[in-house]
């Protein structure tokens, strides 16, 4: 799909950009991680350096968009494209937008316990294979190797399984909302809310994964 010059440069952005959509999300589990050890300097520490990496990736997400303006690929497929570069910037500012969550009230020791105890780390992990699957559907795609459909497919997977895992979450937490001052409920909801829209956003970008696949097949 892509030979000339200009068109391999899009094909390095893509991976760069998605390589920096993995890193933050292993990175905002690091900052969870952080949190039920009790490491504030290191959740601190890592917020800005996810905060960086959004930077990196709009900057990306901007060469793509001046390469496509140029005249890379044709007029219809052009627009798609760009929206996908777009899909994933979304997922990256989302993995940043709930990383400050953590960063704005230090959470109480019953928050942090709440937590570990819901099950916070499993969560997670659903949530980043939905990340590392579309890295991986969007590679296959853009390399013309693999079967994007169906990678592209078990994004979505990953999306419903994080979906459940989020209403069991929300049940406990509202289950024992007399264990919980307030604000420290209403950072946690949103903490899991927040969370939910990375693979969601995942999802998102799967969605142009399958539209595209349906157009470039002869």
């Amino acid at each position: 799909m892509f030979k000339t010059k200009k068109e391999k440069e899009a094909i390095e952005n893509y991976k760069k950009h998605l390589s920096i959509a993995l890193e933050s999300m292993n990175l905002f589990i690091e900052q969870v991680s952080s949190l039920l050890a009790g490491n504030w300097n290191r959740i601190l520490e890592i917020e800005r350096v996810i905060y960086r990496k959004e930077r990196e990736g709009d900057e990306l997400r901007r060469r793509n968009e001046y390469l496509f303006s140029e005249g890379l690929m044709f007029p219809a497929d052009r627009m798609i494209l760009i929206n996908l570069s777009e899909e994933i910037d979304k997922l990256i500012d989302k993995i940043q937008q709930v990383s400050r969550i953590l960063v704005l009230r230090k959470p109480s020791k019953e928050a942090i316990e709440f937590l570990s105890e819901a099950g916070i780390m499993e969560y997670l992990e659903t949530t980043r294979k939905s990340v590392v699957t579309l890295s991986e559907a969007i590679v296959a795609l853009l390399e013309g190797e693999g079967d994007v459909i169906k990678k592209a497919h078990a994004v979505e997977t990953y999306e419903s399984e994080a979906d459940e895992i989020k209403i069991e979450m929300l049940k406990k937490l509202y289950s024992e909302e007399n264990q919980l001052d307030i604000l420290s409920l209403l950072q946690i909801e949103k903490l899991i809310l927040w969370i939910d829209g990375i693979s969601d956003k995942a999802e998102d970008a799967s969605d142009v994964i399958v539209l595209i696949t349906a157009k470039m097949r002869p």
